[in-house]
């Protein structure tokens, strides 16, 4: 007998969407069918509501124990499995993770906390990190953070260095792209002017920096034969240079974040230091580029980027943009924002919404089939949608630590409903049912 069936399903397979049933013995799906599943231990009445594999959010930023109080595995896992997210793949955001013994320690920590399955980008690069590549390949770690910019660029030689040694692990570089000297030049003619308003903030970060930096590290990826994943991109200018690598058959990925999508620089009047973010806030001409780049696949996976911080931490920035903490708690609202502003507003097919958070993520980051689809065999990572249901968000419904989101207020249409993780429910109605300590390291 079966652990689970669920059953009157609109169920989203790679072939397309089938009305049916599935079941799950031991944490995996086990069989599908379009009926007759026998009775199994657990049933659930789907009721004709879409049915798709758990999202994967392949940029967050959920441990650093220099700053528990913005985040933690336990918080940051439940927040994610509330909005319908199955697994996480964490990246540093102040503290380095780069040598094996950092490694295990968070391994342990994700083990003994989080309520999904997590993995992790090494990160953030430098000259000396290059040494342990290989032993950080041997525990599992095949991706690795890189910047271009303050405040841990690498320089070009060194970089073409680390590229060539992930290469040889058969690992991906995982980059942000800015160009450092494009970046400071700006900045520093703004602090000049004395601009301490939120808009200088913005303009500290042009479209060049992001074209520029963009344009080397791809010349870099041809160079060495690595794999290049491109974090968040922002402009229509970076998207073409994608567009362009993927022509040419490069292995080149790239990614987009919801607010880079929803809002502009021009909403940064309204609410100042709460948009701060990095890379800075772009324009309306840019947010359309990046949506058509995005429904072409140009834009591979959209991800959180969740860096969550302190409405003090914010409020700062009133006075003084730049004394602002950059980021923005968003893995919660990633798969109900993609939902309503993609699906529900016919920008995205849900084919493509479920390409973009589910399978590309697994494949990019070598987690597919155990995730990121339906079928049999593959991990019973699934979440239950209304496309129907609408809602508002609000900070007081989130489950982050840091009590505000930038989308108070919006209305969405399109919510996930349960949340199932390796067969076991661990959310539902945006409620949390699983424990923490379910969570597995996803070793590759």
């Amino acid at each position: 007998m079966a652990d689970l069936v669920i059953r009157n399903a609109r169920l989203v397979l790679p072939e397309g969407i089938i009305r049916g049933e599935l079941a799950v013995e031991e944490g995996r799906i086990s069989e599908i069918a379009t009926s007759g599943l026998p009775k199994a231990d657990r049933e659930i009445n789907a009721k004709e509501k879409i049915v798709m594999p758990g999202a994967i959010d392949a940029h967050v930023h959920l441990y650093d124990h220099r700053h528990p109080f913005r985040e933690d595995f336990q918080n940051g896992s439940a927040a994610a499995v509330a909005g319908g997210i199955t697994s996480v793949i964490v990246t540093p955001l102040d503290t380095s993770m780069l040598t094996p013994k950092m490694i295990k320690n968070i391994i342990e920590f994700g083990q003994r906390e989080s309520f999904i399955d997590f993995d992790l980008h090494a990160g953030k690069m430098t000259a000396d990190s290059i040494k342990d590549i290989p032993k950080l390949a041997t525990l599992g770690i095949k991706s690795f953070k890189i910047f271009t910019c303050a405040l841990y660029r690498i320089e070009d030689p060194v970089l073409e260095k680390l590229m060539a040694a992930i290469k040889n692990i058969g690992g991906i570089a995982f980059v942000h792209a800015g160009d450092d000297k494009v970046l400071r030049k700006r900045t520093g003619r703004l602090l000049k002017e004395g601009r301490r308003d939120s808009l200088a903030h913005a303009e500290s970060c042009p479209n060049e920096a992001e074209e520029k930096a963009i344009e080397k590290v791809i010349m870099l990826a041809k160079r060495t034969g690595c794999k290049l994943h491109l974090a968040h991109i922002t402009t229509r200018q970076g998207a073409e240079l994608v567009k362009k690598a993927k022509e040419k058959r490069m292995s080149v990925t790239s990614e987009i974040c919801p607010h880079y999508l929803l809002f502009t620089r021009e909403d940064m009047q309204r609410l100042g230091p709460y948009l701060k973010v990095n890379p800075a806030l772009k324009t309306s001409e840019d947010c359309v580029a990046l949506w058509n780049a995005l429904a072409g696949g140009i834009i591979d996976i959209v991800s959180s980027d969740h860096a969550p911080c302190t409405k003090a931490e914010k409020e700062v920035g009133w006075e003084n943009i730049w004394a602002a903490q950059v980021g923005v708690p968003s893995v919660e609202t990633l798969l109900p924002l993609m939902l309503s502003e993609g699906v529900a507003k016919g920008r995205l097919t849900l084919e493509r919404l479920v390409d973009a958070l589910c399978a590309q993520p697994a494949q990019i980051f070598g987690l597919y089939p155990r995730k990121g689809v339906i079928r049999e065999g593959s991990d019973a990572d699934l979440v239950i949608v209304d496309l129907k249901k609408e809602a508002m968000i609000t900070a007081e419904k989130m489950h982050y630590k840091v009590g505000w989101t930038p989308y108070e207020g919006m209305r969405i249409k399109g919510m996930p409903v349960m949340t199932i993780s390796r067969g076991i429910v661990v959310a539902e109605n945006g409620d949390i049912v699983g424990k923490p300590g379910y969570g597995q390291f996803l070793a590759k």
